[in-house]
C-alpha cells in the first residue's frame, strides 16, 4: 500500500487529535483549579487532567464516529429508496394534500405518456378519468379525515394523449409525528391486459353459456366418475329427465346394454391420450324406458398440466334419421307394391343361401299369363290389385324358410331350400292351382281367369352354379312352360341348347357389367324439334354398347336382357349421371344444352336414383329445365303412387317429365290427371300412317286438345316425311322427332358442333330453347 503524502497524514493526525483536544479543554473546564491546589504535588494535578481529558476525548471520538456512521446510513437509505422508487416496475407518485404531484417515478411517466417535468406540479385529477374523479376525491378526503388508512381501487388513468388505461391503485397518507398530513403516496399498476383477459374470459363464458343453454342438441359436463356437473335443456328434452334428476345421477342412468362395450374402448383410449375425442351412434334409455338413438360426441378437458378434469358430452337425437334410414333400407330391398323382396334383394339372398346352405333345393320363377290383358281391359289399378293378391297367396303357401321376391311386373321368384324334385314340383303345382282359382271380374260381371307359368331350376348342395345362373336357368324354363301352353311348370334340363341359352344370357349380363365399369356404353342423341321454328328444343339420349371389335350394338340386343337381369336400373343411373355432367360442362362453357333421359319402370321405383339425381344436381348445378326424363306410360303406372312421388320430386329439383308412348295403353287418358308431367310424346303407331288414317288423325287431334287444355306440350314421334310434318303442324302438335327431322348421331358430335359455334348470346341451333 502506498504511503500517505505529507498533507494527508497531517490531516489524519489532526482528525485524530481534535477529540482529545476537545477532551482536554472540557477536562480543564470541568475540574476547577482550586481543587487541584490541594494535591501534594504538581504531577498529580497534571495526571488528573490527562486522564480526564483522555476519557472525554475517547467519548467525543466515539460520539463523532457514531454520528458519522448515522449520516452514512441515512444517505445510503436515501439512495436505496431513490433507486427502489425510480426502478419500481409499477408507477409510484407523491402528491401534496391539495392534490399536486411532487414526485413521480419512471414507470408512472411511461403510464401517462409524459416527462417528469410535465407532471410535477400539476393536479392529480388531470390524470384521472373524468368518470372516476368523484370516487377519487371522496377517497382522498376520507384518508385526510382519518376515516380510512388506505384506498384500493381499479380506476382509469388518463394519459397525456387522452387515452384511458385501467390501473389498480393503492393510496395512503403520510403524516408527521404530530399526526398532521404531510403528503400522499400512491402505487399504480397497469391492469389493462388483465382486464382485457378477464373481459375476454367473461365474454367467452357468456358465449359458452348461451351456446350451452340454447344449443339444439343435448350437452352435458360430466366428471371423470361419470357424474353430471351441468346439463342443458335440450339434454333434458332428449332424455326425458329434469335437470335436477340428471345432476343427481350418473351417466349410467342413460346407459343401454348394447352400447356399453362399444363405448368402453373409446373411453379407455380417450383417458390414455391416444385420441382427443370420439364420436359414435348408440342408443340411450329415455325416462319412459324406451330407447332413443343418439349421435354421441365426447371430448376430454385437461388442465394446463395435462391432467384430465372433466368430459363434454354432446348428444343429438337421430331417431328420425334412423327411422328414415330403416325405411330407405326397407325400400331398397323390398318391392313397394307387394312388400316382397325386390330383384336385387332376392338375388342377394339367393347367392348367400346357395353358397352357405349346402342342402340344395330349387329356384323357381313364376310369371302370370296374359297379364297385359288385365291392365289393358281393367286398367293398371286393377292389375296392381291382382299382383298384390297373388303375392299374398304365394307368401301364405310357402314356408318361413323359403325366400319369395317380386322380380318386376308380373314376375315372381322363390327359393325352396332343401327340397327334392318331387317336393318342388308339388309345391309349385299347388301355387299354380291357387293362382288358377283366382278370377278377375270385368265390367259387366264377366270374370277373366288367371293362370301362371313357372320354371324350376334344381340344384345340389355343392352346385357349381351361381345364384344368378340358377335364376337365369329358371327364367328360361318358365318361358318353356309358356311355349308349352301356359298354366304349367317346366323343369330346367341340362341340354346343349339350354346351356347355350344360359351362357348367352350370362355373357350379355357380364358384357353390360363390363360396359358399366369401363365406359363401354356410348351415348347417341336425336333432336326434338320445335315444329313452329324448326329449331331443336331438346336432344333425347339413346344408348349403344361397344362390341368386342368396336362395333356399336343397338339397344334392342341388350336392354331386354338388362331388364330381366336387373341391370337396367344401373344403366339408367349411368346415363343420368352422364347427362347431368354434360349439361353442366356445356353450361359452364356458355353453351346451354337440354337433354332427355329415358327411364325404365325399375328406375321409377328406385329411391337410390333420386338420391343420385339430387346429389349430382346440387354438385354440378345445371340450369333448371335443362334435364328432361322420359318415362313410358306402361313403366309409369306399374306403381302409380311411386311414379307420382317420383315426378313431384323431379319437379322440385327443376327437372321436367315427359310421358312417352302416350296412347299405347288402355287407360292413357285416365292417367293424365294422375301423373304430373310436362310433355306428352304421342305413340308412333298414331304417327306412321297419319296422312292416310282418319282414325289416327282423330286420336292425335284429341290428344293435342287435351294437352293444351292441361297446359302441356305435345311431341310427335316417328316423323318420317314432309307430308306428315305439315299435317302435324295443322293439328297444332308442338314438337316432333323422327328421321325426317334428325337421325340419331353420337352425342360427342353434337358437343363438338356446339363448341365450334359461338357461345350463348349468338344464335345456336343446338342451344336449349
Amino acid at each position: 500500500m502506498k504511503s500517505q503524502n505529507g498533507p494527508t497524514r497531517v490531516s489524519a493526525l489532526v482528525r485524530e487529535a481534535v477529540p482529545f483536544a476537545v477532551g482536554a479543554v472540557l477536562a480543564i473546564a470541568l475540574v476547577p483549579l482550586s481543587s487541584l491546589r490541594e494535591a501534594s504535588a504538581t504531577w498529580q494535578r497534571v495526571l488528573v487532567l490527562v486522564v480526564l481529558g483522555t476519557a472525554i476525548g475517547c467519548a467525543v471520538r466515539w460520539l463523532v464516529a457514531h454520528l458519522r456512521a448515522g449520516q452514512d446510513a441515512l444517505q445510503h437509505a436515501q439512495e436505496q429508496f431513490r433507486t427502489a422508487f425510480e426502478d419500481a416496475p409499477i408507477g409510484i407518485a407523491l402528491f401534496t394534500v391539495d392534490g399536486r404531484f411532487t414526485e413521480v417515478n419512471r414507470a408512472f411517466c411511461e403510464m401517462v405518456g409524459a416527462e417528469r417535468g410535465q407532471i410535477v406540479g400539476i393536479s392529480v385529477l388531470d390524470h384521472v378519468a373524468p368518470a372516476d374523479r368523484p370516487d377519487s376525491l371522496a377517497a382522498f378526503r376520507a384518508l385526510v379525515a382519518g376515516e380510512r388508512t388506505t384506498f384500493h381501487a381499479e380506476q382509469r388513468l388518463r394519459r397525456a394523449d387522452g387515452r384511458e388505461v385501467w390501473c389498480a391503485l393503492r393510496a395512503s397518507l403520510v403524516r408527521d409525528g404530530a399526526g398532521e398530513p404531510l403528503h400522499f403516496i400512491v402505487q399504480i399498476e397497469d391492469v389493462s391486459a388483465r382486464r382485457r383477459a378477464a373481459e375476454a374470459l367473461a365474454e367467452a363464458e357468456e358465449r359458452f353459456r348461451l351456446a350451452f343453454e340454447g344449443a339444439p342438441i343435448g350437452i352435458a359436463l360430466a366428471d371423470l366418475d361419470g357424474r353430471f356437473l351441468r346439463v342443458n335443456d335440450a339434454l333434458c328434452e332428449i332424455t326425458g329427465y329434469t335437470e335436477a334428476e340428471l345432476l343427481a345421477a350418473n351417466v349410467d342412468l342413460l346407459g343401454h346394454s348394447d352400447a356399453a362395450d362399444a363405448e368402453a374402448e373409446h373411453v379407455d383410449r380417450l383417458m390414455r391420450g391416444e385420441i382427443r375425442s370420439y364420436r359414435l351412434e348408440r342408443r340411450i334409455v329415455h325416462a319412459t324406458g324406451r330407447s332413443v338413438w343418439v349421435s354421441l360426441s365426447v371430448s376430454l378437458v385437461r388442465d394446463s398440466s395435462g391432467v384430465p378434469r372433466y368430459c363434454i358430452k354432446q348428444l343429438e337425437d337421430i331417431s328420425d334419421r334412423k327411422r328414415f334410414e330403416g325405411q330407405l333400407a326397407y325400400l331398397a330391398d323390398h318391392d313397394a307394391l307387394t312388400g316382397l323382396y325386390n330383384r336385387r334383394a332376392f338375388q342377394r339372398e339367393l347367392e348367400q343361401r346357395t353358397s352357405e346352405d349346402g342342402r340344395g333345393g330349387a329356384v323357381v320363377v313364376i310369371d302370370l299369363d296374359h297379364f297385359k290383358d288385365i291392365n289393358d281391359t281393367l286398367g293398371h289399378a286393377a292389375g296392381d290389385e291382382v299382383i298384390v293378391r297373388v303375392a299374398r297367396l304365394l307368401a301364405k303357401r310357402l314356408r318361413k324358410t323359403d325366400v319369395l321376391g317380386r322380380l318386376g311386373g308380373d314376375e315372381f321368384a322363390t327359393l325352396l331350400s332343401g327340397v327334392s324334385r318331387e317336393e318342388a314340383e308339388a309345391v309349385i303345382a299347388e301355387l299354380l292351382r291357387v293362382v288358377r282359382e283366382q278370377s278377375v271380374v270385368v265390367e259387366g260381371g264377366h270374370p277373366i281367369g288367371l293362370t301362371a307359368s313357372a320354371g324350376i331350376a334344381l340344384f345340389e348342395g355343392d352346385t357349381p352354379l351361381s345364384g344368378e345362373e340358377l335364376l337365369v336357368s329358371a327364367d328360361i324354363a318358365m318361358y318353356d312352360a309358356k311355349e308349352a301352353g301356359r298354366d304349367r311348370h317346366a323343369i330346367s334340363v341340362e341340354t346343349e341348347q339350354r346351356q347355350a341359352q344360359m351362357t348367352e344370357r350370362m355373357a350379355w349380363s357380364q358384357r353390360m357389367r363390363d360396359a358399366l365399369e369401363h365406359d363401354g356404353f356410348v351415348l347417341f342423341q336425336q333432336p326434338v324439334v320445335d315444329l313452329r321454328t324448326g329449331l331443336p328444343k331438346c336432344h333425347e339420349l339413346l344408348l349403344r354398347m361397344r362390341g368386342d371389335d368396336g362395333e356399336l350394338i343397338p339397344p334392342a340386343a341388350f336392354l331386354p336382357i338388362a331388364e330381366r337381369s336387373g341391370l337396367i336400373a344401373e344403366i339408367d343411373r349411368w346415363v343420368t349421371r352422364r347427362a347431368i355432367a354434360t349439361i353442366a360442362a356445356q353450361e359452364a362453357a356458355g353453351r346451354p344444352l337440354r337433354l332427355a333421359v329415358n327411364l325404365s319402370g325399375a328406375s321409377v321405383s328406385d329411391p337410390g336414383l333420386l338420391e343420385i339425381i339430387e346429389g349430382d344436381l346440387a354438385a354440378m348445378a345445371p340450369p333448371p329445365g335443362s334435364l328432361v326424363f322420359e318415362v313410358t306410360e306402361t313403366a309409369a303406372i306399374v306403381n302409380l303412387d311411386r311414379a307420382r312421388a317420383f315426378a313431384a320430386t323431379l319437379a322440385e329439383l327443376g327437372c321436367e317429365l315427359a310421358l312417352d308412348d302416350f296412347g299405347a295403353g288402355f287407360g292413357s287418358f285416365y292417367y293424365l290427371k294422375r301423373l304430373p308431367f310436362d310433355y306428352l310424346k304421342i305413340d308412333g303407331d298414331f304417327i306412321r300412317q297419319l296422312t292416310s288414317s282418319h282414325e289416327d288423325q282423330l286420336v292425335v287431334r284429341a290428344i293435342v286438345e287435351i294437352a293444351r287444355g292441361l297446359g302441356k306440350r305435345t311431341v310427335a314421334e316417328f316423323v318420317g316425311d314432309e307430308a306428315t310434318l305439315e299435317l302435324l303442324r295443322e293439328l297444332r302438335v308442338d314438337d316432333g322427332q323422327g328421321f325426317h327431322l334428325g337421325r340419331p348421331a353420337p352425342l360427342e358430335d353434337l358437343i363438338a358442333a356446339q363448341n365450334a359455334a359461338p357461345p350463348a348470346g349468338s344464335s345456336s341451333t343446338h342451344a336449349a330453347a
